[in-house]
């Protein structure tokens, strides 16, 4: 149950989307209050990505056409984005940074409809799942729990069968993926070479060979090397010797002019993911002899990475 599916139907402009996004939450990781202001105050869109190799962009494409089918626009919910937060590490709701959040609106009364793209953005775990679901049964009826693939009241015995049933196939889909690709990943980390996403604190290369893949051509094999101006970011980042909070530390990212990955502005969620959710690629920094120096705040001379 992938979230990097893309709707073929997909007409809105990303980075528009995500300007638009940002524009509501500010410097809140992603805080939204109870806005007036918009149109579906009382629906709760939650998004979430495992780790600070992943984004929720996938997603919210994906989910604002369809909600668009449902009369909805997304950008005029109220979102909760969990990012570098896996549900394996922080199963329940109340674990996870936005997910209390929700879970606090929605005891207060100010929302009735949660959405999100599917059943595994919100759990990953049958035990954690299910107990939501009776907590939700007993305390907030009222309160619709939908997704792309299951629009079944969960009130129901239908709705709750199916929920059920997508709950296990999203355990076993999580540990069956893990078995399956943690030798394979290991091997490639191991060896440097580009296996998901853009890393914070490295940079990409092209290495002139064929990247085979069970057996596919799937192009030029990318390679990794750190670019130690982003480490000395990531560094800071983490060690945090001015106590800042993550909002904080984003502001002062910003007025630096030093970018995400992605080339976007930073926000205490994409803090947070570089401080609690490490890339397994760190591990590799022992492969390499750091510089004996290193750039310092507000670092002037910051040349981001190279990447495809």
């Amino acid at each position: 149950m992938s979230d990097s599916i893309l709707s073929p139907y997909l007409v809105q402009n990303s980075e528009v989307f995500q300007e638009q996004i940002l524009s509501q939450i500010g410097d809140n990781n992603h805080g939204f209050g109870m806005s007036k202001e918009l149109a579906h105050p009382n629906v709760a869109v939650y998004l979430r990505c495992s780790s600070e190799d992943q984004s929720v962009d996938a997603q919210q494409r994906t989910l604002s056409v369809f909600l668009q089918s449902q009369g909805l626009e997304l950008d005029q919910c109220n979102l909760y984005i969990d990012e570098g937060i896996s549900a394996k590490n922080m199963p329940a709701f109340t674990d996870r940074p936005n997910g209390s959040r929700l879970v606090k609106d929605i005891e207060a009364g100010l929302i009735d409809t949660v959405w999100a793209l599917k059943v595994d953005r919100l759990f990953r775990e049958m035990a954690a799942g299910s107990a939501w679901l009776n907590h939700m049964k007993k305390k907030y009826v009222h309160v619709k729990v939908l997704t792309t693939d299951c629009m079944v009241p969960h009130i129901t015995a239908a709705g709750r069968s199916m929920w059920y049933l997508l709950l296990m196939i999203a355990e076993t889909e999580n540990e069956a993926r893990g078995e399956r690709t943690s030798g394979g990943m290991q091997y490639k980390q191991e060896n440097l070479q580009k296996t998901s996403h853009a890393v914070f604190g490295w940079e990409e290369y092209g290495s002139g060979e064929r990247n085979i893949t069970q057996g596919r051509d799937v192009g030029e094999l990318i390679m990794m090397r750190p670019n130690w101006h982003e480490q000395a970011v990531r560094n800071w980042i983490i060690e945090n010797p001015e106590d800042l909070s993550t909002n904080k530390i984003a502001s002062k990212l910003n007025q630096w002019n030093i970018p995400t990955t992605t080339g976007r502005t930073w926000t205490g969620s994409s803090v947070r993911s570089q401080q609690k959710s490490k890339a397994k690629l760190h591990d590799q920094l022992h492969q390499f002899e750091k510089p004996n120096r290193m750039i310092s705040p507000p670092f002037r001379t910051f040349k981001p990475a190279f990447r495809f």
